[in-house]
């Protein structure tokens, strides 16, 4: 089985479910980790289950985990009073966190103190990770008009899945994004350049996977059994 955490109403998420279908592929959702059947010791002292898709599975049955999500939010949880959303977010974000930590199968992206999908780094942050690798990088934010609206540059962009990049054939992009990813601790990354392809502008740890062979490579990498 390949997990998608991702929330119930993430249309995204709901696609790439139906295109593995046929593999597999079941969401884990927010209401999910509200229901019986979940278990997990640290140290391991039973065999730990899950409950995927409304669902009690052993771990044993999972071979990768996509995480399209950076936490729980308080507005999804419905089934909550109002005044106690916040604390059962913050308290399956803590779980969650844990739970995807102690999974052996890939996970991307293995998630940080700060996200459940990888560093949820800003623009600054990105930009200085890529200076102190040598990739030449925008210095400063792009700053709105008068309508309160930012100036867009037109980029290129690279989506990393492992070693393996997609959306342009420049190698030395591809090598630029490999690194950021590495440094990162990350195995999906988006990143975008200047036109000239002199300069890093951006990056994102939720890359668009539209395109069937990003898609084809994410399930590779999700079933491997690394």
């Amino acid at each position: 089985m390949i997990v998608v955490v991702a929330s119930t109403y993430d249309v995204r998420a709901q696609r790439i479910v139906a295109h593995w279908g046929s593999h597999g592929a079941t969401m884990l959702t927010a209401e999910d980790l509200c229901m019986p059947g979940w278990s997990l010791t640290v140290p391991k002292l039973i065999e730990p289950t899950a409950v995927i898709g409304g669902r009690t599975v052993p771990a044993a049955e999972i071979r990768g985990i996509l995480t399209l999500r950076p936490c729980i939010f308080p507005e999804e949880l419905q089934g909550f009073h109002s005044s106690d959303r916040k604390y059962v977010a913050a308290e399956l974000n803590a779980f969650l966190l844990a739970w995807l930590s102690a999974q052996s199968c890939p996970v991307l992206n293995r998630p940080t103190a700060c996200s459940l999908a990888g560093p949820n780094w800003r623009a600054e942050q990105w930009a200085h990770a890529a200076a102190g690798l040598g990739i030449p990088a925008r210095s400063r934010r792009s700053l709105p008009n008068r309508d309160g609206v930012a100036h867009s540059e037109p980029s290129l962009n690279v989506i990393a899945v492992g070693e393996h990049c997609f959306g342009c054939d420049d190698s030395v992009l591809s090598d630029w994004t490999r690194q950021l990813a590495r440094a990162a601790g990350v195995d999906l990354l988006s990143a975008s350049y200047s036109i000239d392809r002199s300069r890093f502008l951006a990056a994102n740890i939720w890359p668009s996977l539209s395109d069937p062979a990003v898609l084809a490579a994410v399930r590779e990498m999700l079933e491997s059994r690394r």
